[in-house]
């Protein structure tokens, strides 16, 4: 269930930079995922834009879609305004596309800008993306509600310190797994200093494809993860525009209308600079979670 549910929101994704036609296969740009969270490796994943001409009809063929879109061998730099550093490219499942570029050498801090560029020699010819970010300050939530409906649970985060009108983003993960999704409805601004966000579900725990829900099953197998965020403007609109189509497309195989908006210059994709606090909460039962 959650390998193809994992398999299902990385098309998504490659889905979302692709034309709304049946076209070849566009190898001229790359798509860049990519973020660095305060106090953390940056991670960025590069991969080719997906084409709706290709099979999909079962698990294996996604599988090799995947495959065949992943960039390998790939170079990556980031210059973070003293030392610019390759980032190293390795195997990792715990990621779809499972290969990532990062580096132990770059930790995030708050207030640093980030540049990015990424480049890949094709038998045609050598693609380039670039991009920078800033670190925002941490958003944080000083306790996580989670209320019991029968068999299911509604998450509430409450915080006290936002920045009114700045934009923020919230994204979740199974506690057995290290990638997170971004939650429907999951950017947004701040209205006020004092709010009660709703974490809505972004999860497929059926295993059935059934992204679009709000709440989460109540279930003793996995907990939960929490990623709280503010992002800068830019990356915000990015997360923005693509929650809208992806809510809106219905079908998340369907064509799509290419709107997602990107901050990334000669790809399209995103580098996403995060001043992230992260909770892990249990589905067992409702309760209240306090953070210092």
């Amino acid at each position: 269930g959650s390998k193809i549910s994992n398999i299902v929101a990385v098309i998504m994704f490659l889905l979302s930079f692709s034309s709304c036609h049946y076209e070849p296969i566009d190898y001229s740009k790359m798509v860049v995922e990519g973020w660095i969270d305060a106090g953390k490796h940056p991670i960025v994943m590069l991969h080719t834009s997906y084409s709706l001409n290709q099979p999909t009809d079962d698990t294996t063929q996604l599988i090799d879609v995947l495959a065949e879109h992943m960039i390998l061998f790939g170079k990556v730099t980031i210059f973070d305004g003293e030392d610019s550093v390759i980032l190293t490219g390795r195997v990792d499942t715990n990621y779809l596309p499972p290969y990532i570029y990062t580096t132990t050498k770059i930790i995030g801090e708050v207030g640093k800008t980030y540049s990015l560029r990424a480049s890949y020699t094709t038998p045609y010819t050598t693609l380039i993306a670039k991009s920078q970010t800033e670190i925002p300050a941490v958003a944080t939530f000083d306790s996580i509600r989670v209320t019991e409906y029968d068999k299911q649970l509604n998450v509430v985060g409450y915080a006290n310190n936002l920045e009114t009108g700045a934009p923020y983003i919230l994204m979740a993960r199974t506690t057995n797994q290290r990638q997170y999704k971004i939650c429907p409805t999951g950017a947004f601004r701040a209205t006020a200093p004092n709010m009660a966000i709703t974490i809505n579900n972004p999860l497929d725990f059926t295993g059935d494809g059934a992204l679009l829900q709000t709440l989460f099953p109540k279930t003793d197998s996995v907990g939960i993860s929490i990623k709280f965020a503010r992002v800068g403007e830019a990356e915000f609109q990015m997360w923005d525009s693509y929650i809208a189509q992806n809510m809106t497309q219905g079908m998340f195989f369907m064509e799509t209308h290419g709107n997602i908006l990107s901050n990334i210059e000669g790809g399209n994709g995103y580098w996403c600079g995060m001043g992230a606090s992260e909770y892990t909460i249990s589905l067992k039962k409702g309760g209240l979670y306090t953070f210092k």
